[in-house]
């Protein structure tokens, strides 16, 4: 399995690929709901941005608070 880490907006989000299923899967740990995917590691990518500003449109639309991110992408340098 290969998984690597990104941010957006100020959330963190994980890409997770195994061979067995060749599909590309997200998920936000400050965000279980939001459930994407993509055959391609940049399809991934951008179907999370996506998927990520439609939540945030739905929740302020819905007139709920946006919570703070709870996570921070941390680089370490050798």
């Amino acid at each position: 399995m290969m998984q690597t880490n990104h941010e957006y907006r100020g959330y963190v989000f994980t890409i997770r690929y195994q061979p067995a299923e060749p599909v590309f899967t997200v998920d936000y740990p400050d965000f279980p709901e939001i459930i994407t995917s993509g055959t391609t590691l940049p399809e991934a990518f951008a179907h999370a941005c996506e998927a990520l500003d439609l939540h945030l449109e739905s929740l302020q639309k819905l007139r709920i608070t946006i919570p703070e991110p709870k996570y921070r992408l941390l680089v370490e340098t050798r």
